[in-house]
Parts: C-alpha cells; sequence; structure tokens
C-alpha cells in the first residue's frame, strides 16, 4: 500500500431527539481486490460526530477506551456522513485483513458509539481460477467468483477465413473461440471461403518390406490424387530398438537408404478437412536381411563375476521396487520414496501411437514388518483390469479369483496378457510388458522392446516412478488420496549405505557392455533402509531382498527367474506358506505342498 486518501462527505440532516432511531452504520462485509488496484473501504452512518477506518495493522481501541472518548465529544447534532479512505497498490500480506469502521454518535445518543468491519481479500482470481489453455478467465470481484469461459468478445471484423477442417469463420477469432468451446484443433487453411469440397482418392497400405543394407527405398503415403482443400498427411517413424517416434518431414512419398537407423514402422495418419475419424491410416514394417558372419563375435560382452544366469540372450530395461521404499528405474537409477497407498510404476498413453489401447501398472503399498512393501500390483490394459495381491492372489477382469496352476499361463480376457506362477513369483505377461511379483514385498517390470546400450528415454507418453518423478501431477506419482494415512513427505531422506551390512550389494557392476544394466543399486540402497539406525532385517525381509535382487540381475538379460536367495528358506513350501499366511485368502493355492 503506498498512499492513502481520506474523503469525507458530509450530508447535514436534522436530528430528532436521542430517543429516534438513527439506523445503523454501514461498510462492506468481504470485498475483494486485485493485486496492485486501488480500493476503497466505506462507511456510512446516520448519526456520526466523529467516525474513523482502522487498517489490519492499527490496534482497534478497546470497548473502555471507546467509551471514554464518547464521554469527552461535546453534546450536539451528530450528522449523517459517509467517510471514504482510498488505498492504493493493493498488495498480498500488507492490505489483506479486516478493516475496522468505529462511529462515535456522542454523549447524547445511546449507543454512544459503533463498530462495523468489512475484510479485505487480496487476490488474484483467475490465478485461482486456473482456466484450461483457450478458456478465458471472467472474474467478478464483487462476487469473489471467476469464471472459465470462452466468451472471447470477437471484433465484428469481416475477415473470412477457411480453416484446415473446411468451416468458414467470419475472423480469425472466432475461429479460436470455437476452438475453445468444442476442443476440436483448428488452423487457417486459407483466406476467404472454402473452395468446393471435393474428397481425395486414397489406397490404403498394410505392407511388410525385407530389404538389405544400402538398399533405395521409395515408401508412398497412399495418396493417388489430392482433394480440395488438401489433404494431410502425417508420417511417424517407430525404430526397431525401441527409442522415442518421431515425425518426418515428407508428405507424399519418402525416400531413403536402408540403414540400421532407417529400420523399424513407418505409420502415415491421411485425413481430409482434419477429419480424424474417417481417417485412413497406412503402415509399412521393414526388416532387413543380415549377411551370415562367418567369424561371429558375441554381441554381447559377457560379465566377469555377474549373477549366474545360466544363458545371455537379449538385454531388457527392468525397474524394480525393492523393500523399504526404493526403487530402481529402467536405467538402473536407484531412488528413495516415502510411499503410502497407491503410485503409478510405469504407463504408456499412446503405445505405438494407438491412443485407444493404454496400459498403466500401480502398486499399492503398506509396512510389512514395519518396511514399505509392495502389496499389490493393479494392472490396466486397454478397458481390461485386472490384479495380483499379496499371498499370490490374482482377481480377474469380472471380479473372481483366478485358480492358478504352477507353470501354467492362463490368459486374461483378450488383451495378450496371461498370468502365471513360477519360481515364487506371479508373471504377468502382456504385449508390451511382463511383470513379476514376489507375493510379499517387491515386484519387477520389464519392457519387451528390444534395449541398445543407450539409456531409455522417457517418451511424452509415459508416466510413472520407474521412468522418472519429475512431472508427476501428485506427489511421487501418487493415484488417489494423498491425506492422513496416504500422506507422502517428499523431503524424507534415504538412509546412509551401511558398509559392513550392505556391501555385497552395493558395487553397480554392469552385467553387460550397457551401462544400465549395472546390478546392484538398488539392493544396496534397500539393503541400507532395512538396516537403518542400527535396525536389522528380519528374516522374511530378508528373503525378499535377495529374491528381489537376483530377480533384477537376471531380467535384464532376459534370463529364467530362479527364485532363490542365500538367506530363503532351504524348503520352498516354507517360504511359500510364509507369504500365504500373510496375504489374502484364496480357496486353492498354485503350489503343492501337502
Amino acid at each position: 500500500m503506498t498512499n492513502v486518501r481520506l474523503a469525507v462527505l458530509l450530508l447535514t440532516a436534522l436530528t430528532a431527539s436521542v430517543e429516534s432511531s438513527y439506523g445503523n452504520i454501514k461498510t462492506c462485509d468481504t470485498k475483494y481486490v486485485k493485486p496492485g488496484e486501488d480500493f476503497q473501504i466505506a462507511c456510512r452512518s446516520d448519526q456520526s460526530s466523529s467516525t474513523k477506518i482502522y487498517v489490519p495493522s492499527e490496534e482497534v481501541p478497546t470497548t473502555e477506551q471507546l467509551l471514554a472518548e464518547s464521554n469527552d465529544l461535546l453534546p450536539g447534532r451528530a450528522e449523517r456522513s459517509t467517510t471514504i479512505n482510498e488505498y492504493e497498490d493493493a498488495t498480498i500480506g500488507v492490505d489483506d485483513g479486516i478493516y475496522t469502521c468505529v462511529v462515535q454518535h456522542g454523549p447524547d445518543y445511546d449507543p454512544l458509539y459503533s463498530v462495523a468491519e468489512c475484510r479485505v481479500v487480496i487476490v488474484d482470481l483467475c490465478v485461482e481460477a486456473g482456466c484450461p489453455d483457450k478458456k478465458i478467465c471472467e472474474a467478478d470481484y464483487e462476487t469473489g467468483v471467476a469464471e472459465c469461459t470462452c466468451n472471447y468478445q470477437c471484433p465484428q471484423q469481416f475477415d473470412v477465413i477457411c480453416s484446415d477442417t473446411c468451416e468458414v469463420f467470419w475472423n480469425e477469432c472466432a475461429m479460436e473461440e470455437k476452438v475453445c468451446v468444442d476442443g476440436v484443433e483448428r488452423e487457417v487453411g486459407s483466406k476467404g471461403f472454402c473452395p468446393n469440397r471435393a474428397e481425395p482418392v486414397i489406397r490404403e497400405i498394410d505392407v511388410d518390406i525385407v530389404a538389405e543394407y544400402g538398399e533405395e527405398l521409395h515408401l508412398a503415403s497412399g495418396l493417388i490424387e489430392d482433394g480440395t482443400p488438401w489433404a494431410t498427411i502425417h508420417w511417424v517413424f517407430y525404430p526397431v530398438d525401441g527409442s522415442a517416434p518421431h515425425y518426418l518431414s515428407v508428405r507424399e512419398n519418402h525416400t531413403f537408404i536402408v540403414t540400421p537407423d532407417t529400420v523399424g514402422i513407418y505409420k502415415i495418419t491421411l485425413m481430409h478437412c482434419m477429419d480424424a475419424e474417417n481417417a485412413i491410416r497406412n503402415e509399412y514394417r521393414l526388416a532387413v536381411i543380415e549377411e551370415p558372419v562367418t567369424s561371429p563375435e558375441p554381441f554381447f560382452t559377457t560379465p566377469t563375476e555377474p549373477v549366474q544366469l545360466g544363458r545371455m540372450i537379449v538385454p531388457r530395461h527392468v525397474c524394480s521396487v525393492f523393500p523399504g521404499g526404493v526403487i530402481e528405474d529402467f536405467n538402473s537409477n536407484a531412488y528413495h520414496y516415502d510411499l503410502a497407498c497407491t503410485h503409478v510404476l510405469a504407463a504408456d498413453l499412446m503405445p505405438s501411437g494407438a491412443f485407444f489401447n493404454p496400459w498403466f501398472i500401480y502398486a499399492t503399498f503398506d509396512k510389512f514388518e514395519g518396511a514399505i512393501s509392495v502389496m499389490s500390483m493393479t494392472f490396466y490394459h486397454g478397458s481390461t483390469v485386472f490384479e495380483v495381491q499379496r499371498g499370490w492372489m490374482v482377481v480377474l477382469p469380472d471380479g473372481s479369483k483366478a485358480a492358478l496352476q504352477e507353470g501354467v499361463p492362463q490368459q486374461v480376457g483378450s488383451t495378450g496378457c496371461s498370468v502365471t506362477y513360477e519360481e515364487m513369483h506371479v508373471h504377468a505377461s502382456c504385449p508390451e510388458f511382463s511383470a513379476y511379483y514376489d507375493g510379499i514385498m517387491s515386484c519387477h517390470v520389464q519392457l519387451k522392446a528390444q534395449a541398445g546400450p543407450q539409456d531409455l528415454v522417457k517418451d511424452i507418453t509415459n508416466i510413472g516412478l520407474c521412468f522418472d518423478d519429475e512431472s508427476g501431477f501428485r506427489p511421487n506419482w501418487q493415484v488417489g488420496g494423498t491425506r492422513n494415512v496416504c500422506a507422502v513427505d517428499l523431503n524424507k531422506e534415504a538412509c546412509p549405505a551401511s558398509d559392513e551390512s550392505c556391501s555385497g550389494y552395493s558395487e553397480g557392476e554392469k552385467l553387460l557392455d550397457h551401462p544400465w544394466t549395472r546390478c546392484g543399486e538398488g539392493a544396496g540402497a534397500s539393503c541400507a533402509e532395512l538396516n537403518c539406525d542400527g535396525s536389522l532385517p528380519t528374516p522374511m525381509q530378508q528373503c525378499a531382498l535377495e529374491l528381489a535382487n537376483v530377480t533384477n540381475c537376471e531380467l535384464k538379460q532376459s534370463g529364467d527367474v530362479s527364485g532363490s536367495g542365500e538367506n530363503c528358506p532351504e524348503d520352498a513350501c516354507e517360504w511359500q506358506n510364509l507369504v500365504v499366511a500373510n496375504g489374502c485368502p484364496q480357496d486353492s493355492l498354485p503350489f503343492d505342498c501337502a
């Protein structure tokens, strides 16, 4: 508040005797003011000998002080008056608060004085409204309410345009207003009225191509005859190595030389007037013939002292959740999170560009024997949902419990997913990923796309803690409640490493000639959590940690999950019965321990 001006308007009126009614003082109840703007506080009274408005930082006189002040006034007529204080440059934390109006009526009046309050709220209603893109904010500072609208108040300017959706608008502002209303993106196609519409002629293409390195290829979009206006053509290339897809700056035809960087899937979308519902979507799938090698060399380097896996196949990116709230992401970086209730582990909102078939993997957490643990995994594949709960219980999309048999896959609807109990884990296998749950504390997600030597780069359609925690809409990618039992502490620090107890995990040695295949970082951080502040892991926590470490290492090379740990019970039935005893009741068990 930079300046205050006082304006007093006295409207003289004859007053009756002391017994006559002279009305209440009036001021605002609540006044909303935008930061930086000027505002007024008015105080009106039918009978006033003196009026003062106290700002929030001023101390209002006590009852005794006000009575004493009234008795000090000279008897006489009080007059009708309006006192207006003007305040400039409203500032949050300075000018907001309670403004108090005190009117002294005089010693001949009853009551001797009156008090009224006005609450001033300094707020940018439009910032609080958080209007989405395209919508505009209409703020009413009289009521303190802001509304997000599409009332662009476009000028009545005759500047006709034809949008790329083949619609006519009086001007560009009117087009943007329509975008706001229906959410359909539009751009200016041409000035003036739209030409007579003519549909393009398009050929549908769905082709597998086998070529040789160095060969020149010519791919046609499928456009035979263009329309009026021209058709819109988008090319997207999906590399075979699973790296991020990218748009190609071509229209009708794409010519290139076949190299390792050009092998993959080419998808072409052809639309007329941006009509996505009736678009033609063409596709080429390019593979190559490789010359036989007379002196083969291994593509991957065999580790010197890794966990023994028995075979080397194709490296895969793996994300693992370890006991104690430690997540090792798809690039083998370990992070400690405070986890409570349900969090997103991994998701692809548009796998291979198909927005209608997304997949999500959620994990729900609790405290098992005092350590943060996975109590269930929930899978969303397209419109189908299924869940794996503690104790290896599988809940199918219809709500029934799956009757699993060890080593026998059970299909989940028409998703292409299956669930199998094998090697102390429930294995959920879907076209895009495999997931493993130990039934008690830990889980793993393995992406099925073949991985190259570089770190996995998250696409714009990927979310979840297995990728990162940088863009989460909720704390630590939490889903649902964030209060009370579900509250998480974003500033919670990880426990320091314990050299004595955890040295066997924290070496971080890579298993292959790929930086992201190093093994042990997540297990080492988990071990530190379980040994924090002098505590020791329980036998079940120790076994779960060792199982998680071995499984993480095995999955990175697409090896078989062995389901064994050095400090786990020698009798597999003993461990299985312990897990089931701590899980959800189920009618039939997936193993035979009679």
